[in-house]
C-alpha cells in the first residue's frame, strides 16, 4: 500500500480492512493516518509513504510523531488490542517526566497509565479510587501518659501487645506523636500537657504535620491500624486490622503522601510497594477537609 505525506498527515485509498482494525479517519475515498500510525504500518511493511516522489522512511515518519503516542500504541498493537491513536481508549501515554498531580490522578481514576521510558519501553499502571474500610477493633480504659523527647511513654501494656501502639521499651510503651494526640483526641490517654500544646510543637518540628496528621486521624477512623512506613520508602503503612502480637497479619496498604510527583516518581513508588507486596495509596485532601485515597498499581495492558 502506498501513502501520500501532506501537511503531517499521511494520505492512503480508503480500505475497510484497515478501517475495521480502527487506524485512520475517513474522508471521501481516502484514508488519513496520523504520522504515528504510518510510521507503525510502515515498521510493520504494510505501507510505503512518499513525499512527492521521495520515499519517506520510518525514520521520518518518527521525526514527525509524537514518540510517547508512537510507542504505547506500537506496544498495544503488537499484543493485539486495536487502540484508536485519536484517544486511546482507558489508557493515558506519559512519558518518564510527564509531571503528574494527584488530583489529576482522580480524576483519571479506572484508567490504564501507559508510561514510556528513555529506551521506548512501556510500563501500565491501574488507577483507582480505594473505598475499603478496615476491620481494626478496640476497647481501653482510660489511662496515663507522659509527653517526653518527643514521644508518648506510658505503663499501659496492652496498648502495643494487643492492639499494636508504640513499641514496647524496658517495660513501657513509647508512642509516637500521631499515636499519641490520636488517643488524646479521642479522650482515652490522659496528659500532663494539652493536645494544643503538643499539636503546636508537632507544626514545628516536623514537615508537613498538619497534613500527616489529618490522614492518620482519617486512616484511623476508617477502622485501620496505622504505623510508620518509612522503612518501606513511605509515610505511613496500614494494617486493616490487630488482634494481637501474636496474631500479627502484614500490612496491606503504603501511603505515601505527595501533592504532584513525575511519572517516573509514581513507577518507583509503584515499584516499591510491590515489592514488598502491598497497595499504594496517594492520599488527595479537599478544601472542605474531605480526604479520598487513590490506589496504584502495576498491571499488564
Amino acid at each position: 500500500m502506498k501513502g501520500l505525506l501532506k501537511n503531517e498527515s499521511v494520505i492512503v485509498e480508503m480500505s475497510q480492512k484497515l478501517v475495521r482494525r480502527k487506524f485512520g479517519e475517513v474522508k471521501g475515498e481516502n484514508l488519513i493516518l496520523t504520522p504515528e500510525e504510518a510510521a507503525y504500518l510502515t515498521m510493520k511493511g504494510i505501507l510505503q509513504v512518499f513525499d512527492g516522489e521521495k520515499p519517506v522512511s520510518f525514520e521520518d515518519l518518527l521525526a514527525i510523531s509524537d514518540t510517547t503516542k508512537y510507542f504505547v500504541f506500537e506496544e498495544l498493537r503488537e499484543r493485539g488490542k486495536r487502540i484508536n491513536i485519536r484517544d486511546f481508549g482507558d489508557f493515558i501515554p506519559l512519558q518518564e517526566f510527564s509531571k503528574i498531580d494527584v488530583s489529576w490522578l482522580y480524576t483519571h481514576a479506572g484508567k490504564r497509565i501507559a508510561i514510556v521510558d528513555g529506551e521506548g519501553e512501556v510500563s501500565y499502571f491501574a488507577v483507582d479510587i480505594f473505598e475499603k474500610s478496615g476491620e481494626h477493633e478496640e476497647s481501653m480504659e482510660p489511662f496515663n501518659a507522659k509527653f517526653s523527647g518527643g514521644f508518648f511513654a506510658t505503663d499501659c501494656l496492652d496498648l502495643h501487645r494487643k492492639y499494636f501502639y508504640g513499641t514496647e521499651r524496658g517495660g513501657r510503651i513509647l508512642l509516637s506523636i500521631y499515636e499519641g494526640l490520636y488517643l488524646v483526641e479521642k479522650g482515652v490517654m490522659r496528659i500532663e500537657s494539652s493536645f494544643s500544646q503538643i499539636y503546636q510543637l508537632g507544626l514545628r518540628s516536623f514537615e508537613n504535620f498538619e497534613t500527616a496528621y489529618r490522614i492518620y486521624r482519617d486512616l484511623r477512623e476508617r477502622r485501620f491500624m496505622v504505623k510508620t512506613g518509612l522503612k518501606f520508602g513511605s509515610d505511613f503503612r496500614v494494617y486493616e486490622r490487630i488482634k494481637s502480637l501474636r496474631e500479627m497479619e502484614h500490612s496491606k496498604y503504603l501511603v505515601k503522601i505527595r501533592s504532584d510527583m513525575v511519572a517516573r516518581e509514581l513507577a518507583g513508588d509503584v515499584r516499591l510497594s510491590n515489592a514488598v507486596r502491598k497497595t499504594l495509596l496517594y492520599p488527595l485532601l479537599t478544601e472542605d477537609g474531605e480526604i479520598t485515597y487513590i490506589s496504584v498499581r502495576r498491571v499488564k495492558p
